[in-house]
């Protein structure tokens, strides 16, 4: 099955049985061969006409009593199609847009069909209209989200995404705990515009129970972007709104560009989603992190999800190997740095970030720790100093060449692998 077109909620069947009935000319400009089914969550009345009008074609029927989260994800339970379209009933959502969003699926993992872009237009009553759009957009500016339209629940989700995201939400907060999870787990999201029609009556009850289920969610959901799980959390703090977050980011940036930016070949190891890789296209990347590593396709050479303790590299491959901010992170083991060199080629560059614990850095981690529950404050299990981090990669045959402090407290060094060394 390639398409579950899923019917979560259908608080009218009469206006269900209107949008089945032109679900099968609006399907028919599938491509050739697309195998689509029906997945409907019946109404506690009328379900007999509903039932009536499915028959016809490929359908699961069931009934969920609870509310919008509970009947998506028993909804999602039934169907068997490798992509998942959810959409409201009564020809709100137009089923002759299907054709495409389905044709985009290749560019995302999830395709809203969205009010607020481009050509998108909201045809609701106007006050239920401007407090819609402006609600968006406050949403998604304290989640610094980039998508316009969050309340849309017109959607074509990868099936995978579902299996890979745990969905908490209750009620219709759902819809936009899908969209900050999935991109929290580096799955891409696209936006088509769309034109909705609501329902003449009916539909204001819904549109206010929404508003106040997403506004309970929005702190929870906050804190997940901004937490190191979130896929981008490198990234935004590289275009950070606060500036001292921002200009560091941006200058242990340019210290590790500046450093290789001439080699031909560079692998950034626990490349995360940071702007290294941007700065320096000639380089491939390697994560332990899968959602990092969804977030960076396409904007590197090469991308692998592989652990540190045994790199899958050749040996003295690389003109450059960077290192950044991830010794500090692991137990201390000799087999880590063994790793970065050895995959390094004899006279090629190797450098290696961390903080150095020997200065300020120790205030710094309490302070960033107090004001940014969540971020890395917690997570340096292992400490360096300037002295034992030279001692130790030039134990592994380099020759220690310059470094760099970012606001003296983060040791950027850069070492040369001798062409005698025998890793």
């Amino acid at each position: 099955m390639h398409l579950s077109i899923l019917l979560p909620s259908i608080p009218n069947a009469a206006a269900a049985r209107r949008l089945i009935e032109r679900l099968p000319a609006a399907c028919s400009r599938l491509p050739d061969g697309t195998r689509w089914e029906i997945i409907a969550c019946l109404p506690r009345s009328g379900h007999a006409s509903v039932e009536q009008a499915l028959a016809p074609f490929p359908h699961k029927t069931y009934r969920c009593l609870s509310d919008y989260a509970a009947s998506l994800r028993e909804g999602l339970q039934l169907a068997a199609g490798e992509w998942i379209l959810t959409m409201e009933t009564g020809l709100a959502h137009s089923p002759f847009i299907i054709p495409e969003l389905y044709h985009r699926r290749h560019q995302a993992d999830v395709i809203i069909a969205s009010r607020y872009v481009d050509t998108g237009y909201d045809n609701a009553h106007w006050f239920r209209g401007y407090t819609s759009r402006w609600a968006n957009r406050i949403f998604r500016w304290i989640l610094d989200f980039p998508v316009r339209d969050l309340s849309s629940s017109f959607r074509l989700y990868r099936r995978r995404v579902f299996d890979q995201v745990q969905l908490e939400a209750t009620g219709f907060a759902v819809l936009l705990e899908v969209l900050v999870r999935a991109y929290a787990e580096g799955f891409r999201l696209s936006e088509v515009p769309f034109h909705y029609f609501p329902l003449a009556a009916g539909t204001d009850h819904a549109f206010w129970q929404m508003a106040r289920q997403y506004c309970a969610s929005l702190y929870h959901l906050w804190r997940l972007r901004n937490s190191i799980d979130c896929s981008d959390y490198d990234e935004r703090a590289f275009r950070s709104r606060i500036w001292f977050q921002r200009s560091w980011q941006r200058w242990r940036y340019h210290a590790l560009v500046e450093m290789v930016r001439d080699c031909p070949r560079v692998l950034d190891v626990g490349c995360g989603s940071s702007q290294v890789l941007d700065g320096l296209p000639q380089a491939d990347g390697c994560d332990i992190r899968l959602n990092k590593l969804r977030h960076k396709r396409g904007r590197s050479s090469g991308l692998l999800r592989a652990s540190v303790f045994a790199l899958p590299f050749r040996s003295n491959v690389y003109d450059a190997v960077i290192f950044s901010q991830v010794i500090e992170h692991l137990p201390r083991d000799p087999v880590i740095l063994r790793e970065i060199v050895r995959v390094a080629r004899p006279g090629g560059i190797v450098v290696v970030g961390t903080p150095d614990y020997a200065t300020w850095w120790t205030t710094i981690e309490k302070i960033y720790g107090a004001v940014h529950p969540g971020g890395y404050a917690d997570e340096h299990i292992t400490h360096y100093t300037f002295a034992t981090l030279k001692d130790e990669v030039e134990s592994l045959g380099c020759t220690y060449l310059d470094h760099r402090y970012v606001y003296g407290a983060e040791l950027i060094m850069r070492f040369r692998k001798n062409e005698t060394t025998g890793i």
